[in-house]
């Protein structure tokens, strides 16, 4: 690792996550390793640092919401480029301080999958870790049936989101009406989506492979597929796993899912001459010594071909200096007159103004209407 003590390292690096957590608790086991270690802790001195001058400048009264940060356990400014499902392992790009800012670069980027396909049930989240719901005859599902089948899903074609997913209705996150026994106020839409390649590169007749159906202590009986895709962003494996079982005349659900591949960044090949050092959790649990060479070198990579702007600093929105000096140059701006008196600066002063305005000149109308009103009942 490098010698340079005081170096605040920042940017976007590839970690493999572990199948059964979800992308936001493995971004939270990322953040706690990270603080007690000697790579980050300029990163870390420099964060608080600038977060306890951001405090400073907030007016009386007003919660520092920055205080709930690392009780939260949200040491650094952390993001990931791409949700996986808590069953799916693999690539998840992370930004770390300036490189959150790059993630939306990979949000729509190609990706590239390994999925297996279990034929004959259905589930409600179109998974193994859901609850069976169908059942449908698989005898007749073969290797070739698949293979044949497989190719009305390459190239471009409209699918249906699941209603366990993370879109959102009306602000609220579809998964969740679901799981709190609420309708959806309106239906997912369809959307479009484009599949590169779509192969099968295994196959198991019933019997021969040891996936299991949620809650069983045996494999299951029925044929699986291992299928390699190659996708647009917003497609989703398991309307793709429930939609192949449908078009072999039977049912499917998803039983595994790798990301293998997302921009750049790929599982066990090398980018650029270079090996692409994915950090692992096996490498995570055997500590900075393993880890910290991989992401830094992934890090400094990143730096030299984003070097920051001139003063600029790492920290959420605009450096408490910035803050300072639009704050003075807010109160040294000249101010317009409102009937007569200086108009204020925010759009609340100026509304106060307004309707102090208004109950004036109701007040001043109120005598002569009253006078007008006893001559008319007198004449």
């Amino acid at each position: 690792m490098t010698d340079g003590k005081d170096e605040v390292l920042e940017g976007v690096f590839a970690t493999s996550k572990a199948s059964g957590i979800t992308s936001g608790e493995a971004l939270l086991h990322l953040q706690s390793i990270f603080s007690t270690s000697t790579l980050f802790a300029p990163l870390l001195a420099s964060t608080r640092q600038k977060r306890a001058q951001q405090a400073s400048l907030l007016p009386p009264g007003q919660k520092n919401k920055a205080e709930d940060e690392e009780a939260n356990g949200r040491f650094f400014r952390m993001g990931h480029g791409g949700t996986l499902d808590p069953l799916a392992s693999g690539i998840l790009i992370v930004g770390l301080g300036r490189g959150t800012k790059a993630l939306q670069n990979f949000l729509g980027c190609t990706k590239m999958y390994e999925t297996v396909v279990l034929f004959g049930k259905s589930t409600d989240t179109y998974d193994i870790d859901g609850a069976v719901v169908a059942e449908k005859d698989w005898a007749h599902v073969s290797e070739a049936l698949v293979r044949e089948k497989l190719a009305g899903f390459r190239g471009t074609f409209r699918q249906m989101p699941p209603v366990y997913s993370a879109l959102k209705v009306n602000g609220v996150k579809a998964c969740e009406y679901v799981r709190s026994g609420k309708e959806l106020p309106r239906e997912l839409e369809i959307r479009e989506v484009c599949v590169d390649e779509c192969e099968m590169i295994e196959w198991w007749d019933g019997g021969k492979h040891n996936f299991r159906w949620m809650g069983d202590d045996v494999a299951a009986t029925v044929p699986a597929a291992r299928i390699r895709l190659t996708v647009s962003s917003g497609f989703y494996v398991r309307s793709f796993a429930y939609d192949l079982g449908t078009a072999c005349g039977s049912l499917a659900t998803m039983a595994e899912l790798v990301r293998t591949r997302q921009a750049d960044f790929t599982l066990g090949e090398r980018v650029d001459g270079q090996a692409l050092e994915v950090v692992t959790y096996a490498d995570l649990d055997a500590g900075e010594s393993i880890w910290g060479p991989k992401i830094e070198r992934q890090l400094r990579t990143w730096m030299q071909q984003n070097p920051p702007p001139a003063e600029y600093t790492h920290v959420d929105g605009r450096d408490p200096d910035t803050k300072k000096r639009l704050s003075e140059e807010e109160k040294a701006k000249v101010r317009q007159r409102f009937r007569g008196d200086w108009a204020g600066v925010s759009r609340k002063e100026r509304r106060r103004q307004q309707k102090a305005a208004k109950e004036s000149l109701d007040e001043q109308k109120a005598p002569s209407e009253s006078i007008n009103g006893h001559m008319d009942a007198t004449s």
